[in-house]
């Protein structure tokens, strides 16, 4: 750990010793692009490795699609956004991809929000010897996930609950299932499984193209919340099928459909229809497909095995968990032609990839070791080696690393302390290396496989952070009563004095296996905290007991009672920042947003003696009243743990609150409903306590808007201000 005295001393030096400079203003964070990072956006590797395309934003709102060649290390225009028009209208780009020959793009146009990470669009195929540009489906606007067969003779796509495909040779398009309405999809997903499986493409292509698997979901049985427009002279109610603790969810089966006779086949995924199906995978060939089923509990994952042709399965791998499992990103790899995969599992303690044949009989554990592995990224087929990105240098850092499919030639392949990423190119010999830190904004590299530098993609040096006296957040540890040690993240005000008192902001959120307290750059939200710093705070985050990068068991800490550790540990916090001289103890403020929105409440009524005001935003105040997945998964089934529910929510200590507290809410949040601050408002109104409240009309969850962001920041500025 570094020494804080001779941090305070150079903080204090430093200051002294260069000229004045600008002062951070709401307008620089929100309303300027100034300190954002240039990335290299909408990435996609040509088919055989040879180069890469991405897109650049025009002051027009248009985006030209540029070829960055591998050989020749130079980027050069590929593609004007002028010449994407069809039937005389210019045709904004939202995405792309090659097709599987790399001679033609697939387009999509502008995008409309379905959920968080699903969207719907018109698509078309631009074919670049002709520069011709051809309409799917009639530029039908409400196509989701547009693919290309791989042999590039198709496209397929989902309209209007049903999936379709089209012969691109022809443009004759054919519809594949019929049953699809607003309560039968097709292809798509319901509201829970999207937001809390993190899956939005809803069917896939076989690897010969043969056949098609996709989930099919009858969510007639799930219960509708209704969001509310208000901003007409007639409210409009938007009806949203969302099944909370206890109800039922959607039924879900596994269908592959054959493309040549069009004949579905439901695979076999028991008899129990309250189960959860989170992912699929194709093996070898279309007769063969792995499907993870989880039970309602989710302490009990199966991987089945099944016959496309017959729908027959089989179970070939268990994993069970005394709390609950956790479904990874990629869960699985199927290595072609060898009838083996890579499995990813915390059954050691730590999430470790394992190699099973395709009878679930283990062959080796790849990696292991108390750390952990964070994504499974790819195989290389022709070297045996895969690549993934993990923690084994300390969990507030993500490397990228690289191992053989035996477990031997382990090796770091990033180098700096931070935060990596890669994109690897397809055959995995080249990859786009961004990388970050809490000093070093993002900076975009193109290395080869074994991390070697080829070329600087992006510096992103910043000018504007020269003009600006900025002060890099100290990553360290403090140890808590009870001998554990946890991470925290603190910055200290712009002229510190170790001599005077200091207000302390305490930024949180605490879920399970969630980390605030690392090494990455943060832009907006970071230089928020940056400004409150030069207007005298000390920002605080740190990472309690539940969260993520220490192995299961310290995740399993927080079942079933999702507020403990959160509460224990930040008066475990308030504690060590008492212990130091320069901290006002009477004037510690908190803030958070959903989960940190939650922690905010359960401190100013469970500890309020430690912590004095705070803003909470679009908090959880019952989990009872949130999603059944995500819920149970982590507070177990209500009938096994009602006590629990009610020990947990915010709201039952409502009676309690000290301290002023500023509610903040959009009332179209379709994840943590717009319900939970009412029923909130009503505990507080019905026991007399007074508070602050901001309703944001027709927003989401992330009340998105630059104009509204400022505002709302502004709100937070101006209440730490006044309370602290």
């Amino acid at each position: 750990m570094k020494s804080k005295y001779f941090l305070l001393f150079f903080l204090i030096t430093s200051a002294a010793s260069f000229p004045q400079k600008k002062q951070l203003t709401l307008d620089d964070i929100f309303l300027s692009n100034k300190f954002i990072p240039e990335e290299i956006e909408n990435v996609r590797w040509k088919p055989d490795g040879s180069s890469f395309a991405f897109t650049n934003p025009r002051d027009d709102g248009l985006q030209d699609i540029y070829l960055y060649n591998t050989s020749k290390f130079q980027e050069d225009l590929f593609l004007l956004a002028s010449k994407l028009c069809y039937n005389g209208k210019q045709i904004k780009i939202s995405s792309y991809e090659w097709t599987n020959d790399g001679n033609n793009l697939i387009i999509r146009g502008p995008e409309k929000n379905i959920w968080r990470h699903s969207r719907m669009s018109s698509a078309y195929i631009y074919y670049l010897k002709s520069e011709n540009l051809v309409a799917l489906a009639n530029e039908h606007p409400g196509l989701k996930n547009v693919k290309l067969s791989p042999k590039g003779d198709y496209a397929g796509y989902v309209k209007e609950h049903n999936l379709f495909i089209v012969e691109l040779s022809t443009g004759k398009e054919r519809q594949l299932t019929f049953d699809g309405t607003q309560n039968i999809l097709n292809g798509e997903f319901d509201w829970a499984y999207e937001e809390e499986f993190s899956i939005s493409n809803g069917w896939q292509w076989s690897p010969d193209g043969n056949k098609i698997a996709y989930w099919k979901f009858d969510q007639t049985r799930v219960k509708e919340f209704y969001l509310i427009d208000e901003m007409s002279t007639y409210n409009r109610v938007m009806p949203l099928k969302y099944p909370k603790v206890g109800e039922q969810n959607s039924i879900v089966k596994i269908a592959v459909v054959d493309i040549e006779s069009s004949k579905i086949k439901i695979m076999d995924t028991g008899d129990e229809d309250d189960i959860y199906l989170p992912r699929i995978y194709w093996a070898d060939s279309s007769d063969q497909l792995f499907i993870l089923r989880l039970n309602r509990k989710q302490d009990k994952l199966d991987l089945l095995f099944a016959n496309t042709s017959t729908g027959k399965t089989q179970i070939i791998l268990t994993e069970t968990d005394s709390c609950w499992v956790d479904i990874a990103d990629e869960q699985l790899i199927p290595i072609k032609e060898k009838n083996k995969f890579l499995w990813v599992s915390e059954k050691s303690g730590y999430r470790h990839i394992y190699l099973y044949d395709y009878s679930g009989n283990l062959i080796n554990q790849v990696t292991s070791g108390d750390w952990e592995v964070t994504s499974l990224k790819g195989y290389s087929e022709d070297d045996n080696v895969i690549y993934f990105y993990g923690k084994k240098d300390g969990i507030i850092n993500q490397h990228i690393y690289s191992v053989n499919i035996d477990g031997k030639n382990f090796f770091r392949i990033s180098e700096k302390s931070g935060w990596h990423a890669a994109n690897f190119s397809p055959g995995y010999k080249y990859f786009i290396h961004n990388y970050n830190s809490v000093e070093v904004p993002l900076k975009v590299y193109l290395r080869k496989s074994n991390g070697e530098q080829i070329s600087i993609l992006r510096e992103n040096n910043l000018p504007a952070l020269k003009e600006y006296d900025l002060i890099a957040p100290q990553l360290e540890q403090f140890i808590t009563s009870d001998g554990i040690d946890l991470n925290h993240m603190i910055t200290y005000p712009k002229d510190f004095d170790p001599s005077k008192k200091y207000p302390v902001l305490v930024y949180g959120y605490g879920g399970p296996g969630s980390q605030n307290a690392i090494n990455r750059w943060r832009s907006k939200r970071q230089l928020w905290h940056q400004m409150m710093a030069e207007k005298g705070f000390i920002i605080f985050t740190m990472d309690n007991r539940g969260t993520g990068g220490r192995g299961k068991n310290f995740k399993n800490l927080m079942y079933r009672d999702l507020s403990k550790w959160v509460v224990n540990d930040h008066i475990e916090a308030a504690k060590f920042l008492a212990t130091l001289p320069y901290v006002d103890t009477d004037r510690i403020g908190v803030w958070g947003w959903s989960g940190g929105g939650t922690l905010t409440i359960w401190l100013l009524t469970r500890a309020n003696d430690y912590f004095k005001c705070g803003v909470s935003v679009a908090p959880n105040t019952d989990f009872r009243l949130y999603d059944a997945i995500w819920s149970e998964r982590y507070m177990d089934l209500i009938e096994n743990n009602e006590e629990g529910y009610e020990v947990a929510a915010p709201l039952t200590y409502a009676l309690n609150l000290k301290g002023n507290l500023l509610l903040i809410h959009g009332t179209e949040d379709d994840n943590v409903h717009y319900q939970h601050t009412m029923q909130l408002v009503k505990k507080l109104q019905d026991a007399g306590k007074q508070f602050e409240l901001m309703l944001y009309p027709n927003k989401n969850h992330s009340i998105k808007g630059e104009s509204i962001q400022k505002q709302l920041h502004e709100l937070m500025q101006n209440f730490f201000l006044l309370n602290l």
